[in-house]
């Protein structure tokens, strides 16, 4: 027999599907007030390359696992705002200063066959969702300049940084050099440990010598 919580938290689920990943609110994923309480990253080893949150908090490396690897994409929404809001950051002199570029913002690709297993990109949802707050019109969105050529053992399970590098060699390409030619790059990921993967796809793009490239992750 029911008790009265237990049906109350029936019809929570049925009516509100989602509950907070952190205080456990129903009708929310990530309510404002604990995904502002996440700590944030601490600098990269690599300079070009910026994250938002701690990857080892909890909370955030549950999200963005069950973003990842459970089809969760509702996510991207969540994480995009603080994604965009730290892109703003690090580009402030910059946009005062090419004030008529625009930027191009190109999702870390999955290689295809990957994508057909998982059915989506989470990088690409993530850089959609920051289109989405660019109201200002500065950012273009570029997925097709950067593609997956190798099918790479997933960065997770490849333990040492001197294995995830020699795991991603030659793992991209650009198809269109002509496309970021003298342009500032952003590329876009979920998450970064080593910075392998970003080092991978700058030095792919450096060789069309682009003006800039800077990389953005939702955790480090």
């Amino acid at each position: 027999m029911y008790t009265f919580k237990k049906i109350v938290t029936y019809i929570l689920d049925i009516l509100f599907p989602y509950e907070c990943a952190g205080c456990r609110a129903h009708g929310v994923l990530f309510c404002n007030r604990c995904l502002e309480s996440c700590p944030r990253a601490t600098s990269t080893k690599h300079s070009f390359i910026y994250a938002v949150f701690d990857y080892q908090n909890p909370i955030i490396k549950r999200s963005l696992w069950r973003f990842k690897y459970e089809n969760v994409r509702a996510f991207a929404e969540i994480f995009a705002r603080p994604l965009y809001e730290k892109i703003l950051d690090e580009l402030c002199d910059d946009i005062d200063t090419h004030q008529q570029e625009k930027y191009l913002l190109i999702p870390i690709p999955l290689h295809s066959s990957r994508r057909r297993e998982r059915g989506y990109n989470q990088s690409e949802h993530l850089a959609q969702g920051v289109m989405s707050h660019d109201n200002s019109s500065i950012f273009e969105f570029a997925p097709e300049v950067l593609i997956r050529i190798r099918k790479t053992k997933p960065q997770a399970r490849a333990e040492k940084r001197t294995s995830r590098i020699t795991n991603l060699h030659e793992a991209f390409t650009c198809p269109d050099p002509t496309r970021i030619r003298g342009r500032t790059i952003i590329l876009i990921d979920d998450v970064t440990t080593t910075g392998a993967t970003l080092l991978s796809a700058k030095h792919t793009l450096s060789s069309a010598h682009p003006r800039k490239i800077l990389a953005c992750t939702v955790a480090h």
